[in-house]
């Protein structure tokens, strides 16, 4: 049975590996640490689906056209890209604990002040605020993958896929609590205040129970940024963040375009809603079973399979007037991929030392896709009709179920392995 992420040791030769002298760790157990991992991504989440399902509430209360909104939106993955260009390195040298306790409270604190700002109709504070929140958030999204690899690897069970699921579910409850608290009368300040207090609540928990580093990671300035330009350069990390980016970008069209596609087709702005939580249901429940599918068959053939269900479900959808099965292409089209970005990650982290950078890099792909993914769906749509815009994602699982070989495991090649964890 092929182990996930890398070809996994034996209980008897982890309890062999040794953490270097010039960095020593304690580890918590396992359980609570990926406990942690999963936090982070579902205060996240929560944070973003929160913000994101009040958005007509949001036009509206700051008097925005709909191309302004478009504009005044780009703020959060903006203030992202530029918190990822220093994710790596902020993280390395202060260590997980520090950082994840200040940019959840950075990013509970944006978010409580957008609040304010929105009820007030106050644009500039509001644009900052969003922007403040974006940042470190994007940090928090590295922070929650590179424990999450972290752990995964001193597991003896694929648990990463399943850290991963409590994106699917921080953002159902977001969805979820948002329209609760519009059928309750509440203002967007007390919608976003409350939700700023959980996420600084649960991800601060979180943060600490990551493991204590006595000593920061950091390398010289000098061999960072060496290690930092040379995952741009390699072979096999392109190829990875080339799937990784097309299982964003279909994550993100169906996430912003398969609603407004579904109303187009003439189906009710319920049942537009309804697909939307729906994707995300099938989605989570992918990723909290995925773990027993690498298990089972591997990381690479998983990943392959993922495009291949993917596109399949996209397919399906792009053909609505032929087959008019839409619900069924949305399913195929979560359950895949469901597990194709995770598993990405995953194969960045094959050899811990370089794992840092890595997973940054393709983070910072992410949210380049997420920048782009908007104009180029609305501007395809707007000439051919939304449906055929979907074919960009398409291609790109077809190009990615091509290219998944490079997601096989590497075998661990550092001289400084990482001490296992207590069980």
């Amino acid at each position: 049975m092929q182990r996930h992420p890398i070809a996994r040791h034996t209980a008897s030769s982890l309890a062999t590996r040794k953490t270097p002298v010039s960095s020593p760790v304690t580890q918590p157990k396992i359980l609570f640490w990926s406990l942690a991992a999963a936090s982070i991504f579902f205060t996240r989440a929560l944070l973003f689906s929160t913000w994101l399902s009040r958005g007509p509430e949001v036009q509206q209360a700051l008097s925005l056209n709909t191309a302004q909104m478009g504009l005044f939106v780009m703020l959060f993955p903006l203030g992202g890209l530029a918190g990822i260009l220093f994710a790596n390195a902020l993280t390395l040298r202060l260590g997980s604990r520090m950082v994840g306790t200040g940019i959840f409270i950075m990013g509970a604190a944006a978010m409580a002040t957008l609040g304010v700002s929105l009820v007030e109709g106050n644009l500039v504070v509001s644009a900052i605020a969003l922007f403040a929140m974006g940042l470190p958030m994007a940090i928090a999204d590295f922070l929650g993958n590179f424990e999450g690899t972290a752990v995964d690897r001193l597991s003896t069970k694929s648990l990463f896929p399943a850290i991963h699921a409590a994106f699917g579910m921080g953002m159902l409850l977001g969805a979820g609590g948002a329209s609760l608290a519009i059928s309750s009368g509440w203002s967007l300040a007390d919608n976003y205040l409350l939700v700023a207090a959980v996420v600084a609540i649960v991800s601060v928990w979180g943060s600490l129970q990551f493991p204590n580093r006595d000593k920061p990671l950091s390398r010289p300035r000098g061999e960072e940024r060496t290690m930092a330009l040379g995952a741009w350069k390699e072979k096999r990390t392109l190829t990875i963040a080339i799937i990784g980016f097309s299982f964003i970008m279909a994550e993100i069209s169906a996430g912003t375009w398969v609603p407004i596609a579904l109303t187009v087709s003439g189906f009710s702005g319920s049942a537009a809603a309804f697909a939307f939580g729906m994707l995300w249901i099938v989605v989570t429940f992918g990723r909290l079973i995925g773990g027993f599918v690498v298990e089972k068959i591997g990381r690479y053939r998983t990943v392959l399979l993922s495009t291949l269900v993917t596109a399949s479900g996209i397919l399906i959808f792009m053909l609505v007037e032929v087959i008019a099965l839409p619900f069924v292409g949305l399913v195929l089209w979560g359950l895949g991929m469901s597990m194709g970005f995770p598993m990405s990650v995953a194969a960045m982290s094959d050899e811990p030392r370089k794992a840092p950078y890595r997973i940054n890099m393709i983070i910072t792909v992410v949210y380049i896709s997420s920048i782009t993914v908007g104009p180029a769906l609305g501007s395809l749509g707007e000439v051919t009709g939304i449906y055929v815009a979907f074919s960009i994602p398409l291609a790109l699982m077809i190009l990615s179920a091509i290219l998944s070989s490079a997601t096989k495991p590497l075998e661990i090649t550092d001289s400084a392995p990482e001490e296992p964890a207590k069980v």
